[in-house]
């Protein structure tokens, strides 16, 4: 059971991240064109845009894996 929620955890994590980098590069782009896309990959996001949904949706999958690894 802990091997399930580590992987759900993990999983959660690693997605809110991907999901939060393309939104970031998506909202970038969007704004500045090509000059927002190179400024994507050296601005930090939560200094123009800072998307908590998809943070804390990280954040609790962070939380599941930590709980269900336990002690290993």
């Amino acid at each position: 059971m802990r091997t399930i929620g580590k992987t759900i955890g993990y999983l959660l994590w690693i997605g809110a991240g991907i999901f939060m980098f393309i939104f970031w590069l998506s909202a970038m782009s969007k704004w500045l064109g090509t000059l927002g896309i190179i400024l994507s990959f050296v601005l930090c996001p939560s200094l123009v845009v800072f998307p908590i949904i998809v943070w804390a949706i990280g954040i609790v999958g962070l939380i599941i894996s930590g709980l269900s690894s336990g002690n290993d």
